[in-house]
């Protein structure tokens, strides 16, 4: 069963079906979604009638809506549940005058009561500018077949000697699911002795969440800050990193290598989708490649590589 309802001035035609538990197919609209909807695009639509009044330029505001209907006769909307997230970047006195203007719903006015309606405001934070460093390394005699290379780091109170026989991946997958360190007490400088490793770092909190670095020794030590997720991955031949880190007082072995499965963390896993940053070496230099929507493939993780004459392993 469906029915169709045709706007008086847009002329747009509305599909509306019975929902699966009630004689219909569930391919469209039901009318107490339609319900639903009026009341948090009213929303919307108010808030935006007085940003435009005081002259206040909103970014996007987005209002998910959980509609509970009854489980007994007669059968209607129960609550309404709407988590609206508003910009980061609003001031106290412009939230509570938006929270404010939303009493004036025409539609909430017209519900009188009859069903509830629960309201949560979440102000998403601002996300943070990716920080993404690299720590050079000073080379201070070198022959044919000799290198001596300063690999401090300033503030250094911990060194880790990270070895990958052949082909590894740390930590390891959790079956399908991508697994990955995240340290809280410790900021990770990782300096690649022998071979090349090609790390993933992840942070929901970045502007630019997903990176991608094809490391190796002239890069200098890769900085792994606070609260990034990391994975690291070697080619067939294995690979030799130096970690020297700067733990403070609360650091404990035992809490900090702990891996954190993408199978647990949809915000994880919508890091992981973003468009990644590629960091590589090229010409004497650290470059950076940012590329479209595609790029986010492993098969075009492994073209970019092939074209830095990279090796790359997919996971």
């Amino acid at each position: 069963m469906h029915t169709e309802a045709i706007h008086v001035h847009s002329g747009e035609i509305l599909r509306t079906d019975a929902p699966l538990d009630h004689a219909g197919k569930g391919e469209n609209f039901a009318p107490t979604d339609l319900l639903a909807t009026a009341v948090g695009t009213c929303f919307l639509t108010v808030m935006g009638i007085r940003a435009e009044e005081k002259g206040w330029k909103l970014d996007e505001i987005a209002v998910q809506i959980d509609k509970r209907m009854t489980t007994q006769a007669p059968r209607k909307i129960e609550s309404l549940s709407l988590q609206i997230s508003m910009p980061p970047d609003l001031e106290a006195n412009q939230l509570k005058a938006l929270q404010k203007a939303t009493k004036d719903c025409p539609v909430l006015r017209s519900l009188n009561d009859s069903l509830k309606i629960k309201v949560h405001w979440n102000q998403s934070k601002k996300k943070k500018q990716t920080s993404l460093n690299f720590v050079s390394t000073k080379v201070f005699r070198e022959t044919p077949q000799v290198k001596f290379f300063d690999a401090g780091v300033k503030g250094s109170n911990g060194s880790d000697v990270v070895i990958h026989h052949g082909a590894a991946i740390s930590p390891p997958n959790d079956d399908e699911f991508e697994q990955y360190y995240v340290h809280y007490h410790q900021i990770d400088h990782n300096l690649v002795l022998d071979g090349s490793r090609t790390f993933t770092l992840l942070n929901p909190e970045w502007d630019e969440p997903h990176h991608v670095i094809y490391l190796n020794q002239k890069m200098g030590a890769l900085q792994i800050p606070i609260g990034t997720y990391h994975q690291s991955v070697s080619g067939s031949e294995g690979s030799m990193v130096l970690n020297q880190a700067v733990r403070d007082r609360d650091f404990d072995p035992n809490k900090e290598f702990v891996p954190v499965s993408l199978r647990d963390r949809a915000d994880l896993r919508k890091a992981k989708a973003a468009d990644p940053v590629f960091w590589f070496w090229d010409d004497g230099k650290i470059r950076r490649l940012k590329l479209g929507h595609a790029s986010s493939s492993k098969k075009n993780h492994a073209l970019i590589a092939n074209e830095l004459g990279i090796i790359w392993k997919e996971t």
